[in-house]
């Protein structure tokens, strides 16, 4: 045990050690994830498109997993001129889609999850409208929560409908699914391949134990696509994780964006 180590168990209950690591872990931004307006992400989204060279007036937008639109509102205040097309499977929350962004214009909401390949699937909920569906049952208990409703729903791949529309290349690729991010991404594997995507903005955290993947999962796909993950700081500030580490498996909600190498 080193001194250091020695020092903060002599003189730091665990609790309040754990207190002080968490409080550090955030202000690099790990666990700092979750609410929009607090995150940083849509600050950190206008620094890739500018570092991957894309369109800052008028974007090409995916939110993947849009929820109630709380990403569109705020990417739409950011960029007033964004196109924006919202995946969403789940019936009340299109329901409030359709109150939030249904009447704006240039912002297509589509009835749909994205994912690795195109048929049907179970999306699980604990409420009505909440953050946490996924179609995955994750294991909550230990917070005391049940996901216990539950609704089939339509899946596509993001391949499959940009060549349904007619969409060559997207700017800016959010996906925020619960866990199944991956997927998404590697129902993209032909706008990948052909570097048509010039950032992603994904999020990481516990829903990743219910999904047994790993963060080596996305390091692994983007590096091998010519893509640089940066982590969101608070602020929308970004960092740049240039190798892999195992204490990047952090389960704590944090918001990473990968952004697409020049030349």
């Amino acid at each position: 045990m080193s001194s250091f180590d020695r020092l903060v168990s002599t003189f730091l209950p665990p609790r309040l050690a754990t207190a002080i690591a968490r409080r550090l872990l955030k202000s690099t931004g790990v666990g700092h994830g979750g609410i929009v307006a607090k995150s940083g992400e849509i600050e950190a989204a206008r620094t890739a498109l500018i570092l991957a060279g894309a369109s800052t007036t008028s974007p090409l937008l995916f939110d993947v997993g849009g929820n109630v639109g709380e990403w569109t509102l705020a990417a739409r205040t950011t960029w007033p001129k964004a196109r924006v097309h919202v995946f969403e499977p789940s019936a009340r929350h299109l329901e409030e889609l359709a109150r939030t962004v249904g009447k704006l214009a240039a912002v297509t909401v589509n009835p749909l999850a994205l994912g690795a390949e195109a048929g049907s699937a179970t999306l699980y909920k604990d409420t009505a409208i909440t953050g946490l569906a996924s179609m995955t049952r994750r294991d909550l208990a230990h917070v005391g929560l049940s996901m216990d409703l539950s609704e089939t729903i339509k899946v596509t791949t993001l391949d499959e409908y940009c060549l349904a529309h007619g969409i060559s290349a997207i700017d800016l690729l959010k996906i925020d699914v619960e866990g199944h991010e991956l997927d998404v991404l590697k129902g993209g594997t032909r706008l990948f391949q052909t570097r048509a995507v010039a950032a992603v903005q994904f999020e990481f955290g516990g829903c990743n134990v219910d999904t047994r993947s790993f963060f080596r999962d996305f390091y692994r796909f983007f590096e091998t696509h010519g893509y640089l993950i940066h982590i969101i700081r608070p602020g929308g500030k970004l960092s740049a994780v240039a190798r892999y580490s195992e204490f990047n498996e952090q389960f704590m909600t944090t918001n990473y964006i990968a952004v697409r190498a020049k030349g």
